[in-house]
């Protein structure tokens, strides 16, 4: 059933399904990549940055991306993306990306139960709760589920990913192995460390996919007969997946511990572990001695990637290839897969947050042989694997180290639980602008060697200010520009301990109070610079056929000339497809409506509309105004 050779691209993943357009999300992620978020409304909007081989063509943060195809994938999808992850666990993204404005909302920031009581456990499942709408306005849904053992981020490791998909039924009572995951999403909400940025629109579409996957009918995997939900840690007590019986064992794990394989363990009998190099070492070797055949991924599967979520300890390290995290038993006829999150250490089944899905099905397609077995020609897990043999000792960690690592994670977890906001006011000194002060009533208080810096993502990195210890925060930056303001803001955290130093930096989605109402219209005015860029950016309000405009997109090259470069035959694909909208999809004529009129209230917006627009505008504007209905279902 595992064969490396089948390679999952998230981005392909989440693409609607044929016939079928995006309604809304809710996802879950340990660490968080704000520019690999931005490559999701891209799926969910069908525009097509893949080559042939699936690699993305433009990365959203380099100049080769076209702002204008991300910005409507965003216009359209951001907001019906609700994506929880680990507080304290978002990367800092390169300055100046003043598109993630439109992910302010996206983003909630979570914890565990536990974590307000100071036991240590973190938020690590890695979950999409995907649903489609017909897109021929038939009232058919269909959801999409996803189990992945890798988080929301660039890294490039080794990883697994389940995809289900399902269709709703109109049950009125629920199938039973579906209860444990719309509990799961349904509680969502409750673990958010700032309620305040939990908008009307994300509880309600948590809601109602959680209501509706009580009733959703899953297309099995080949192979599987029974499929079965284990969210873990939601209740902060202790979880146990596994079925009583096991005859023969594989674990696969980037992390581990002593414990968990102690209490897994078979006693001498058929277990496989397949771990890093690195985790293995750190293993008692008598634990390893007792019965597990232990492996690593052979030279040439490694790839080194960017540092990670849960060790043992509050420790982050730099992971090798293997990021996968699976659970194979044989149990009688039977095999039991369980994959998704969960790492095999202690804290993932006592503490954290997890989610695993358990497949079930006969052990000759689903079990140890199967996934590691060495047969002539087998094309399962075996072939990337190479024995490791355990040391006579295990390898320990630098105290100093360590220590200097356990200040900066303290420090982390104490400032996402402080209550902080950014209030945003107008300069008060000469010229335009704004001042943006991050503050909380909470008196900051560091340990003997801490540092910590922080600055609104917008800004550079040496706008940056030092916190002092003892003192209520309140740090002002400005005066700055209005696509300047933002609610995610960068920490830096130091941590010394004699020579050892550690340094972190990561991002808060903090309430924000006083911005401009009008600030995405803002930034909208600013990226349509001109009449051809405007025109390219209707067509995508209103494209359905990505490939088609695409080579519109191509023939509407952005001349520096700006509205003097354009011709007279530019306004031809667009009513081409303003006419198309109005038959199929009138709704989408709506928003052309508002971007017109939004730029008729500026002499900025005014100077970039064509005459001939209004001309091409006017009668289609007015059918549909004749013929408008409330919209129902769906993103457009």
């Amino acid at each position: 059933m595992l064969d490396p050779r089948g390679r999952q691209l998230l981005l392909a993943a989440l693409r609607p399904p044929d016939g079928f357009r995006f309604d809304c999300a809710v996802g879950t992620t340990f660490s968080l990549d704000l520019i690999a978020l931005l490559t999701a409304p891209l799926a969910f909007a069908m525009f097509d940055w893949q080559d042939d081989e699936g690699r993305l063509t433009a990365d959203p943060a380099g100049p080769g991306a076209d702002p204008l195809a991300l910005l409507e994938s965003l216009r359209r999808c951001a907001d019906r993306i609700h994506l929880f992850c680990q507080a304290g666990q978002i990367k800092v993204p390169p300055t100046n990306q003043r598109l993630l404005a439109f992910l302010e909302q996206s983003v909630i920031e979570v914890q565990p139960p536990g974590a307000k009581d100071s036991r240590y456990g973190v938020f690590h499942p890695k979950v999409w709760a995907l649903r489609f709408v017909d897109a021929a306005g038939g009232g058919s849904v269909r959801y999409r589920l996803l189990c992945l053992s890798r988080n929301l981020t660039f890294d490039r490791s080794w990883d697994t990913v389940l995809l289900l998909d399902g269709e709703l039924t109109d049950r009125q009572k629920g199938f039973g192995e579906n209860r444990t995951l719309s509990e799961f999403v349904a509680r969502l909400p409750a673990l958010a460390v700032r309620p305040d940025v939990l908008t009307q629109e994300s509880v309600a579409d948590v809601q109602r996919i959680a209501q509706e996957l009580k009733v959703v009918k899953w297309e099995l995997p080949e192979g599987v007969e029974e499929i079965r939900f284990w969210p873990m840690g939601m209740d902060g007590r202790p979880s146990w997946p596994f079925t009583d019986r096991l005859d023969r064992l594989l674990v696969v794990s980037p992390f581990l511990t002593d414990g968990f394989l102690t209490k897994i363990g078979l006693g001498g009998r058929d277990q496989y572990l397949v771990s890093r190099p690195e985790s293995l070492r750190e293993i008692n070797p008598s634990v390893l001695k007792d019965g597990w055949k232990c492996f690593t991924l052979e030279e040439g599967c490694d790839s080194l990637v960017s540092p990670e979520e849960d060790t043992p300890s509050p420790a982050t390290e730099h992971l090798s290839g293997l990021h996968a995290k699976l659970f194979v038993a044989d149990a009688g006829w039977k095999a039991h897969v369980w994959t998704g999150s969960a790492n095999a250490t202690s804290a993932a089944f006592d503490g954290n947050i997890e989610f695993l899905v358990e497949l079930i099905g006969k052990k000759a397609r689903l079990g140890i042989e199967a996934t590691i077995g060495e047969e002539n020609g087998s094309a399962n897990l075996r072939a990337m694997l190479t024995p490791f043999t355990p040391a006579t000792e295990a390898v320990k960690p630098d105290p100093d180290d360590q220590a200097a690592e356990d200040l900066v994670n303290v420090t982390r977890r104490s400032l996402c639980g402080m209550q902080m906001l950014v209030r945003v006011t107008p300069h008060s000194g000469d010229g335009a602008g704004f001042t943006t002060t991050v503050e909380s009533e909470d008196v900051l208080a560091l340990q003997p060697g801490v540092t910590v810096r922080c600055r609104p993502i917008m800004l550079a990195s040496p706008d940056a200010r030092l916190l002092d210890s003892g003192h209520r925060l309140a740090a002002a930056f400005g005066p700055h520009a209005s696509e300047s303001i933002s609610s995610f803001v960068s920490f830096e955290v130091m941590g010394k301990v004699r020579d050892a130093e550690r340094a972190e930096q990561f991002v808060l989605n903090l309430p924000m109070v006083g911005a401009p109402s009008d600030r995405r219209e803002r930034l909208l005015r600013d990226l349509l610079r001109d009449s051809r860029t405007l025109l390219r950016f209707l067509l995508l309000l209103l494209s359905d056929d990505p490939e088609r405009l695409f080579e519109e997109l191509r023939e509407l090259t952005l001349d520096p000339s700006g509205a003097q470069g354009r011709s007279s035959g530019d306004m031809l694909p667009l009513l081409e497809h303003m006419l198309a909208a109005l038959h199929k999809h009138p709704e989408k004529l709506d928003q052309v409506h508002r971007l017109i009129d939004d730029l008729k209230k500026t002499p900025e917006g005014r100077s970039i509309l064509p005459a001939e627009l209004e001309e091409v505008w006017g009668p289609i504007g007015r059918v549909r105004a004749a013929t408008a209905q409330p919209r129902s279902g769906g993103v457009q």
